[in-house]
């Protein structure tokens, strides 16, 4: 079975980068001590406050399950980056199986 890699590319308002660092910090925490996914987040450092979210799913079964089983928490954070962390609200999605 091919890994897959499901990426969520943004960028976030300037004036709130802290924040935002602070707030990942915490959803990357709980992503990774509450399942076994393996999740990791990256800037670019091209393109100044452009942050990747990175799922590394060893199946299809494992990346169709990235939004099962999130606690509370979990969803309250997510919904604050969209709210208040990402410009425009924009983001973009990509799903790379392994060759």
């Amino acid at each position: 079975m091919p890994k897959i890699i499901f990426e969520i590319n943004y960028d976030i308002k300037p004036a709130k980068r802290e924040d935002y660092l602070e707030l990942i910090q915490n959803l990357k925490s709980k992503i990774t001590s509450s399942s076994n996914k393996n999740f990791s987040v990256y800037e670019n450092k091209k393109g100044s406050n452009n942050f990747s979210e990175i799922y590394l799913c060893e199946s299809e079964e494992e990346y169709e399950s990235i939004d099962d089983n999130q606690d509370e928490s979990t969803v309250e954070i997510t919904e604050r980056l969209f709210t208040e962390f990402i410009k425009d609200g924009k983001c973009t999605y990509y799903t790379k199986y392994e060759l």
